[in-house]
């Protein structure tokens, strides 16, 4: 009898989704994590913790960083090489088997199940299979992709406001946040309170393909009106400031007014 890679793999997915306390979710984790198929120099998918790395004062040693859409404690990771640096936050994600990855390989951060959205409601969670990199709450996102949507659940959401506020981090300004919802990230700003916890730095997952989609759009006019610049796009990724940040290296554009 022969075993090819992918029957294995199916055989350890049915069983960790069988049971999450099992031996064999801790062996799916131990490979998800530790066992990698390339190194790169950076984590994040197109290089985003490179750019931050360029950004932020080097001095900042204890920063605090939100990551909705978190995904992965490493492996396409805005936050893994802050994390490294000594910064510690809030990782949130739709899926418990992603923050149990978390509790597991980060666990000085605050680790989160949730769906974050900009009202309290019930809704659906669309996945496209085990440790999908694609879960969504907007159904919209989920039609229009090329894969399969695998499972659906329905669950009730907070906003990222009341997370904060229940973590350790409560009254603590954010220095970075990071969002990739598959589509419902604007959703996931409007349910913060910028004027208390004003992020310094806002990365965000987009898949408009040029500039004037991205100026017209009602995220970038969003952060636009709480006095935030695009100053840089990687890949799927923008990045917004606002000027007179001291969180910035001095030659950063805003970094003054």
């Amino acid at each position: 009898m022969s075993f090819s890679f992918k029957s294995i793999t199916r055989f350890f997915q049915t069983k960790v989704s069988e049971d999450h306390s099992s031996i064999w979710t801790w062996l799916f984790l131990f490979r998800k994590i530790y066992i990698i198929k390339a190194f790169r120099i950076f984590y994040s998918q197109f290089g985003e913790d490179i750019v931050l790395k360029g950004f932020i004062l080097r001095s900042i040693k204890d920063g605090f960083y939100v990551d909705v859409g978190c995904y992965h404690p490493r492996k396409y990771s805005n936050t893994y090489q802050l994390y490294k640096k000594g910064w510690r936050g809030i990782n949130i994600d739709l899926d418990q088997l992603k923050i149990k990855a978390f509790d597991w390989a980060r666990p000085e951060d605050h680790n989160v199940t949730a769906a974050v959205s900009d009202k309290k409601d019930t809704v659906k969670v669309y996945s496209f299979g085990h440790y999908s990199l694609d879960s969504t709450l907007d159904e919209r996102t989920a039609l229009k992709s090329q894969a399969k949507v695998k499972d659906v659940r329905t669950v009730e959401t907070q906003t990222l406001q009341e997370i904060i506020e229940n973590s350790p981090f409560a009254g603590r300004q954010v220095d970075l946040l990071s969002i990739d919802t598959e589509g419902h990230d604007l959703n996931v700003l409007r349910s913060l309170d910028f004027e208390k916890y004003k992020p310094r730095l806002v990365i965000i997952e987009t898949h408009l393909m040029n500039m004037d989609q991205i100026v017209e759009s009602e995220l970038y006019k969003f952060l636009k009106e709480k006095g935030y610049y695009l100053i840089n796009w990687v890949g799927f990724t923008l990045f917004f400031t606002y000027p007179n940040n001291d969180l910035l290296l001095p030659d950063i554009p805003f970094r003054r007014e």
